[in-house]
C-alpha cells in the first residue's frame, strides 16, 4: 500500500483528544440504540469491544493533560507567538503537548537548542508558554514550591 506523505501529518493531544472524544460518544450512541436487540450483530459488537477499550483508555489519559483547557483560539494565538522562535513543526507540536516549564526540558524537545536559542531565548519561550498555555485546572500557575508546609 502506497501512503502519499502529503496527507499525513502529525496530531496536537488536543486534536486527538477531539477526536477521540467524538468516537466514544459515537460508540456509546451505538451502544445504547443496540440494548434492546439481544443477540444480533454479535460480531460486530465483539470487533468494536477493542476499539471502545482503546479510546475509553486514550480519552481517560488526555483528561489528565492541559489538552483538555485548549481551544483552537489557544492554540493559534500560542503558534503565532511562538514563529519568532525559528522552531520546526514537530518541536513546537512537543511543547504544545508537553508544555515544558524548564530550560532542561526545552532542551530535551529542541535539537541542538544550546546553538539555536540563547539563555534570554529560552527564558523567553518558558515565559510564552507558562502565560499561553494552560495547565490541568485552567490556572497558569505551574509547580510553585509550597510555602505553607515550611512554615
Amino acid at each position: 500500500m502506497d501512503f502519499q506523505r502529503d496527507s499525513i501529518r502529525s496530531l496536537s493531544n488536543y486534536e486527538t483528544y477531539l477526536v477521540v472524544k467524538q468516537i466514544h460518544e459515537t460508540n456509546n450512541e451505538r451502544e445504547n440504540g443496540k440494548r434492546g436487540k439481544k443477540g444480533q450483530n454479535r460480531t460486530l459488537e465483539h470487533c468494536n469491544y477493542g476499539l471502545n477499550t482503546v479510546t475509553y483508555e486514550t480519552l481517560k489519559y488526555l483528561e489528565q493533560t492541559p489538552c483538555v483547557e485548549q481551544n483552537p483560539n489557544i492554540i493559534t494565538q500560542f503558534y503565532n507567538e511562538i514563529k519568532k522562535f525559528d522552531l520546526k513543526k514537530n518541536e513546537i507540536l512537543q511543547i504544545l503537548n508537553l508544555r515544558p516549564t524548564t530550560p532542561v526540558e526545552l532542551q530535551l524537545i529542541i535539537e541542538d537548542s544550546e546553538t539555536r536559542l540563547t539563555e534570554i531565548q529560552s527564558n523567553e519561550l518558558i515565559d510564552l508558554i507558562r502565560t499561553q498555555l494552560p495547565p490541568v485546572g485552567g490556572s497558569n500557575q505551574t509547580n510553585l514550591p509550597n510555602e505553607t508546609m515550611e512554615s
